[in-house]
């Protein structure tokens, strides 16, 4: 069922001409109207591969990938870059913070996300020039905006406020300098208003269309959204309604969450979908899990993005989200494979483990080291980081009651972790608001471990130089540089962030 809904889309989007690369990270093309005779397809076809592509670029390696694990993980505490201690010196730079303007992951980073948008924009001009009002048409704009906001979120978190491009340029144009934080916050906010009030809740979409955007995903990155601007009571009545859905739970044991049987669970928020086989190759996969995948003889990936010693030591005794997470050198699994004694590191992320069930599969039966478990979904937002958005933001309100639902929900996600063993992991009971600040933190870092959060937390909680030490430099870090290239393509519009 995954494959064919995954087939469904890419093969609407390779009859797209596409938004191909351009040196421009805008990507201009002359602007007008697009019509299927363009193409030689019906409307139906062309205003639904716009969209399909603009999903299908989620997959890329500049947003799925090596920039995606850089940026968001390589750069925290929890994980280190990996590999080979020579491999890759521009993921070094990031994890050690000696980056500049002209580091390629970062640029490749930036551009990556904005070709996104720019899909989505080429999307959303499609649907605006059919004459069609129907219901299917107003939906397709839904997901267009939705994964424009995505996009969006992506690269303001990186580098603060941004060149706000809500449509194709004309190819005589100027870059639009960049906005505040907050007008970009706000721009990426109405993109997610719009189209929470338009999809449909998870429990009545049909099975073909699962992976694509729903109601509660819109609401979920809305709420991420308010979550970063300290607008804790958004952040909470917006979560709030997610929990009181019934839409979700977290009945999915832990260690099942990241195999391939565990894609699309209830706890599924939205994902972004893959597959990797012999008949459609790497074309709708991801290079997501080979990126990071067991180095050495067992030749499972390239290594990077691997869990670090202060994490490892992080978990509290007991806690099976330690073995669900991280792999030991020298460690035979559950399915029977040892990772060699000789691998270059002493740990690596499970999370991302093509399991040998997985390699197996009949459709699998290839020369698979390219792309090796390519078919690994991207989990991008699961019901246990709504949870815990609600408890921090509750706690953040303040107040007995508010208290009392920060409580109540850390619990839902310590309980799940437990797997029914209630001699560990304690439940918390502290009513101090500080104290229980730093709870919830931990237990984010912990549930959310090598997810992609942990950076971008302690950047907004205000303590990546406690945590990172003084290779983290306060007015400088909490943003990465613009790419000088983009900079220079924009005859200096774009302003640099400060430091650099």
């Amino acid at each position: 069922m995954k494959l064919n809904r995954i087939i469904a889309i890419s093969s609407l989007a390779l009859v797209m001409t596409g938004t191909s690369c351009s040196d421009d990270f805008l990507d201009r093309k002359p602007y007008g109207k697009v019509t299927s005779e363009d193409l030689g397809f019906g409307e139906d076809i062309l205003y639904s591969a716009n969209v399909f592509k603009a999903y299908g670029h989620m997959r890329e390696y500049s947003v799925a990938a090596m920039p995606f694990v850089a940026i968001t993980s390589i750069a925290s505490d929890d994980a280190d870059k990996g590999s080979t201690p020579t491999d890759g010196p521009d993921q070094a730079q990031i994890d050690n913070f000696r980056f500049n303007a002209d580091n390629g992951i970062i640029s490749s980073w930036y551009k990556g996300n904005y070709e996104g948008i720019t899909a989505c924009n080429l999307a959303l001009n499609t649907l605006d020039s059919i004459q069609v009002g129907d219901e299917s048409v107003e939906l397709l704009k839904a997901e267009a905006r939705f994964l424009r906001g995505v996009y969006y979120f992506n690269l303001v978190r990186s580098f603060g406020g941004l060149s706000i491009v809500d449509r194709q340029l004309e190819q005589t144009e100027q870059t639009p300098p960049r906005s505040d934080i907050d007008a970009t916050y706000a721009f990426i906010q109405k993109d997610f208003e719009y189209a929470m009030g338009i999809l449909p809740p998870k429990s009545v979409q049909p099975i073909s269309s699962m992976g694509r955007a729903t109601r509660d995903a819109a609401k979920a990155f809305l709420a991420k959204t308010y979550l970063y601007q300290k607008n804790w009571q958004q952040a909470y009545n917006l979560t709030k309604e997610i929990i009181e859905s019934g839409e979700y739970n977290l009945k999915t044991p832990y260690d099942k969450i990241f195999t391939e049987d565990g894609e699309n669970s209830s706890e599924s928020v939205f994902e972004v979908q893959c597959e990797h086989n012999i008949y459609y190759g790497r074309e709708i996969g991801s290079q997501y899990a080979q990126v990071q995948g067991i180095r050495g003889s067992l030749d499972y990936g390239w290594g990077f993005n691997t869990p670090s010693k202060a994490l490892y030591e992080a978990y509290e005794a007991g806690d099976p989200r330690k073995a669900a997470t991280i792999m030991e050198r020298g460690a035979t699994l559950e399915d029977g494979v040892k990772i060699p004694s000789g691998a270059p590191n002493a740990y690596y992320n499970k999370k991302v483990y093509p399991w040998l069930v997985e390699q197996t599969k009949p459709n699998r039966n290839f020369n698979s080291y390219w792309y090796f478990g390519a078919w690994i979904n991207i989990r991008l937002m699961r019901y246990a980081d709504v949870v815990l958005m609600n408890a921090e933001a509750a706690n953040e309100i303040g107040g007995e009651e508010m208290i009392d639902e920060a409580l109540e929900k850390l619990e839902m996600v310590r309980n799940r972790a437990r797997g029914g063993n209630p001699d560990i992991l304690p439940k918390v009971t502290t009513r101090n608001q500080a104290e229980l600040r730093d709870k919830i933190r931990f237990e984010r870092r912990i549930e959310l471990a090598m997810e992609h959060e942990r950076y971008f937390d302690i950047v907004r909680w205000g303590i990546a130089g406690d945590v990172l030490g003084a290779k983290w430099i306060p007015g400088k870090h909490e943003l990465f540089p613009i790419p000088q290239e983009q900079i220079d393509l924009s005859n200096h519009i774009l302003a640099q962030n400060p430091g650099y």
